[in-house]
């Protein structure tokens, strides 16, 4: 399961997030920034926001999965091509995420996750293949450092593309961020090689058109953020 090595303070992590999302929410509704223009260097958004270079690029990773910006090489982050109306309805969408109890999207997701692995076997192209082959290899390269987060949501995000369901891939990028912002704040794990391997045995799955088998190891694969909701659904209660 998706892991990360450093436990962040709750309240901290969260209110430094949240204010570095609505700061750029803030520059759009003004039109200081508008849809192609470049965001500042993560350096200046640290010194103007007055958080650290860790909560602004936590921040930009969720933006870029929700599809709000994008990252070009040598270009920096770049805001997305969409209006101004709904680049200010999806950042209003991604802060207010956090009234969903965790357990409910884990389930969401794993009911999401297993069926959209299933038509990407059945409908991926060759195009998605190599997409689906780079967002591995990616994964592996950085897997020793904390940016190995953002490229197993690359992973997950081109295995949505690549079913050709855009409904279930914008609900999967509703979920997807939120559960590993609570998952890898509350539980400490060290880098996992299972994760890859199992990245990489749904890759060989997808590439045989065995939906299925796919299915199943993604049900494997996100069993462990699964007992993990249900533990702290208990613990909850209590």
């Amino acid at each position: 399961m998706e892991e990360l090595a450093v436990r962040f303070d709750e309240q901290i992590q969260e209110s430094a997030s949240d204010k570095v999302i609505s700061k750029i929410k803030e520059l759009i509704s003004s039109g200081v920034l508008k849809p192609g223009d470049r965001l500042p260097a993560e350096r200046k958004m640290a010194l103007d926001f007055g958080v650290g270079r860790t909560q602004i690029r936590e921040s930009l990773h969720k933006l870029e999965f929700y599809g709000i910006i994008k990252t070009l090489p040598q270009s920096g982050s770049v805001i997305n091509g969409l209006d101004i109306n709904t680049l200010d309805g999806l950042i209003s969408d991604v802060l207010n995420l956090q009234s969903y109890d965790f357990f409910s999207l884990v389930e969401t997701r794993v009911l999401l996750e297993v069926n959209t692995i299933r038509l990407c076997a059945e409908r991926c192209t060759e195009s998605d293949i190599k997409k689906l082959e780079k967002a591995h290899e990616n994964y592996l390269k950085y897997f020793e450092t904390p940016d190995r987060i953002s490229y197993d949501f690359a992973f997950h995000r081109a295995i949505a593309e690549a079913s050709h369901n855009p409904v279930f891939k914008a609900m999967l990028m509703i979920v997807i961020p939120d559960i590993l912002t609570i998952y890898l704040r509350d539980r400490i794990c060290a880098p996992n090689m299972a994760v890859s391997d199992e990245h990489q045995q749904m890759l060989d799955a997808i590439k045989s058109k065995d939906g299925q088998r796919a299915a199943d190891i993604m049900t494997k694969h996100l069993q462990g953020v699964l007992d993990f909701a249900k533990e702290k659904l208990l613990q909850d209660a209590k």
